[in-house]
Parts: C-alpha cells; sequence; structure tokens
C-alpha cells in the first residue's frame, strides 16, 4: 500500500456510509414498478356518519353490517353485500401519489345476480378527490378488470383512500391490488 493512500477497511466504511442509501428505485436507476398503495388486510369500514359516499337519500339506509374480509390465500379483499348493499371501507396511503402518477386496480366479481336488472357501482376515492369509479350491469357474468390511470388526485402518504361497493342484490366482489407506480 502506498504511503497515504486509504486503507481498504476505509474504502468499505466510505462506501457503506456514502454510497447505499436507500433510495427509491428510479434514482438507482432501477425501472420504476407497480407497488401496493394500500395493504389489502388494512381496510376497515367507515361508519355512515363518516362515509363520504353517504348522501341525504342514503342516510336512511341504516344498514350497519358490512360484509368484508381479507382472503389470505387468494390475496385479495372480499366484500360479500348479502347483509348490505352498501359498503365503504378505510385504509392509509402507504405512498404517497401526485396527480398523473400512474396507478393500477384490479377488481373482481363473481356472477352478478338481482331481483330486477340495476348496476353496481364501485369507487375509489383519495381523501376528498374521486379517483376512479365503474358502473356494472346486473344482471352480468364473472368478470376480473384491471385498469391503469393517470391519477386525478394527490394523496399524501398516510392519508385515507376509500373503496366503495353499491350493488343491488346479494353478490360478492373482490379488490385484488391498488397499486401505485414508483
Amino acid at each position: 500500500m502506498r504511503a497515504g493512500s486509504p486503507s481498504r477497511p476505509m474504502l468499505l466504511s466510505a462506501a457503506l456510509a456514502f454510497g447505499c442509501s436507500e433510495a427509491p428505485a428510479a434514482s438507482r436507476g432501477a425501472p420504476p414498478r407497480y407497488e401496493a398503495l394500500v395493504e389489502l388486510d388494512a381496510w376497515s369500514d367507515v361508519t355512515r356518519k363518516d362515509d363520504p359516499f353517504v348522501t341525504a337519500r342514503d342516510a336512511a339506509d341504516d344498514c350497519v353490517l358490512s360484509g368484508f374480509r381479507f382472503e389470505p390465500d387468494q390475496r385479495w379483499l372480499e366484500v360479500d353485500t348479502g347483509a348490505c348493499n352498501w359498503v365503504t371501507l378505510s385504509a392509509p396511503a402507504r405512498y404517497a401519489v401526485d396527480v398523473g402518477q400512474l396507478v393500477r386496480l384490479r377488481v373482481s366479481h363473481y356472477d352478478l345476480d338481482a331481483a330486477a336488472p340495476t348496476t353496481a357501482e364501485l369507487r375509489v376515492r383519495f381523501g376528498d378527490c374521486d379517483a376512479w369509479s365503474k358502473s356494472i350491469e346486473i344482471p352480468s357474468p364473472a368478470s376480473v378488470d384491471e385498469e391503469e390511470l393517470a391519477s386525478p388526485c394527490a394523496l399524501a402518504e398516510g392519508a385515507a383512500a376509500f373503496f366503495h361497493v353499491h350493488n343491488h342484490g346479494q353478490n360478492t366482489y373482490q379488490l385484488q391490488a391498488l397499486e401505485v407506480l414508483r
């Protein structure tokens, strides 16, 4: 070793201290990838008074049983509308979302049926901003829908994301993913 040159342990220490910090994938040169915006097992039901989808017309609906559960084997959140036609769930965002940032959503349902033809409404809201919605005709065959969209809303890390199902009849829906490109 030459006089005045740093030793191997010093170089290793410097590399560990300065070159190996945990930076976002994009800044490390890694391609961006989708990551769960919310953990599927973190969803909880929202009371009627705190439900951002309740209107004066809906307030009279006194249904208080939310039929939902995380299914670990299938890795999805299942919403069963047998006990209640209206379910709103909330979970904290793991990451911030900027307006225009890509978000991917995957929802599915089994065959949908009701006493008379109607529609179901599925919605996602970031805070107080509607990020996504879909109307599904009932009756309808089973389906898996994956959508990628530029978020129309900003969402702060830790802020509430909402998933809402307004259905007619006894049907089952699955939220399989709500992800953000990072």
